[in-house]
């Protein structure tokens, strides 16, 4: 055997190993991804029980919902919740965003006043963070950007020496008065605890101190009730809609991505397909029943025994419609596979089942509109993260 045929062998073992490495990574890295985004242990329900949603507890991959033919019975969104309601301080100065500090009167005069709140609200949101403020003893530029160990989302926004708002960047010759510093007060692993919010204070302190800077802060005991309460509601609406499509025979790889594409989704990094708005966020995705990750060459050669689709509830925006669209894309699969539509007992999906549960979204949503938090909006995609 020459040195040429040695070594396309080698560059062909190493090929093929490449492959079946990136397609383990890629594995990997759905189930990781699955793990975090339902961190919680729930039920195997759909929405007839009163708190079907993934934030009960420990670690689960995926939500698997059933529906039953009994009349569903979620709680009366219309009843206040047992919790008391806080009223959160307002932000202490209005906050804006500027360009490059050179340009940031310029830039700042193209927002309108409610698009310039609309940004604000996006960063950073009383009823949503704990928000504390760190005011230097006169500007200072930062060589890096502070660094807090806490398990929920922190976003910083700074009050430049010209008197303008703007995220905070550590950036040469950008000096800074103030940094008003976002914890977040709830997430899918449920309210901040009062053990964290006392250590965020504790690093938020030292990194004032070490800096000549002063910190304060809310009042604690009211921003954690402020938590509680949020959390409360935001289980109530926390619901994951899985469809099963089961098809008489596997489904082949490639057609099924060909019929995926055509009908607008694309396949994404974590293993699914997904139809996306035009803003970029998922409306619904398609899994693989047994959660294996879809990947370019196993849509190759692989065929598969059911599919799932997922609908996030309080991700959505557009609400029902949305909704009837995803519903119309499984009939579609059902038709084009020769499948039935079945909850996770495998009892066939009627088109009441699905009647009952378009009728909880209506619920749903009109809860989450009176309450201020619109779905698929900026503080729902934080809250349901």
């Amino acid at each position: 055997m020459s040195e040429l045929q040695i070594g396309l062998l080698v560059l062909g073992a190493a090929f093929i190993a490449l492959v079946l490495g990136f397609n383990f990574y890629q594995e990997w890295r759905f189930k990781q991804k699955t793990r975090q985004s339902f961190a919680r242990e729930h039920d195997d329900v759909l929405l007839d029980v009163p708190k079907n949603n993934v934030r009960d507890g420990a670690r689960h991959d995926r939500l698997e919902p059933v529906i039953d033919d009994d009349p569903l019975s979620l709680p009366d969104l219309d009843e206040p919740l047992d919790m008391p309601v806080v009223q959160t301080e307002q932000a202490a100065a209005p906050v804006e965003f500027d360009a490059p500090e050179a340009d940031a009167e310029a830039e700042l005069d193209a927002f309108d006043h409610d698009d310039h709140q609309a940004l604000v609200t996006a960063m950073l949101d009383p009823s949503l963070d704990f928000i504390a403020e760190i005011v230097f003893e006169r500007p200072y530029e930062l060589a890096a950007l502070p660094r807090f160990a806490v398990a929920k989302r922190v976003q910083l926004i700074g009050r430049t020496e010209r008197g303008l708002w703007k995220p905070a960047e550590a950036l040469p010759g950008v000096r800074y008065r103030q940094l008003n510093v976002g914890l977040q007060l709830v997430d899918r692993s449920g309210a901040l605890s009062e053990d964290d919010l006392a250590n965020f204070c504790a690093q938020v302190n030292e990194y004032a101190t070490a800096h000549g800077a002063r910190a304060s802060f809310p009042q604690h005991q009211q921003k954690l009730a402020c938590a509680r309460e949020l959390d409360a509601f935001c289980a109530n609406v926390d619901i994951l809609i899985g469809i099963n499509i089961v098809p008489s025979s596997p489904i082949d790889g490639a057609r099924l991505r060909s019929f995926a594409e055509a009908y607008g989704l694309e396949l994404e990094p974590d293993g699914a397909f997904h139809y996306l708005s035009d803003s970029g966020n998922t409306l619904y995705s398609l899994t693989a029943a047994d959660q294996q990750p879809f990947t370019y060459h196993n849509l190759i050669d692989q065929r598969f025994a059911g599919l799932t689709l997922l609908y996030d509830v309080p991700r959505v925006a557009g609400a029902v419609d949305v909704f009837d669209r995803a519903v119309d894309f499984c009939r579609q699969l059902a038709a084009e596979f020769d499948a039935e539509l079945v909850d996770d007992n495998r009892r066939p999906l009627t088109a009441q089942s699905l009647a009952r549960i378009r009728a909880q979204l209506v619920q749903i949503y009109g809860s989450m509109d009176d309450r201020g938090i619109a779905p698929g909006s900026v503080a729902a995609l934080r809250l349901f993260a």
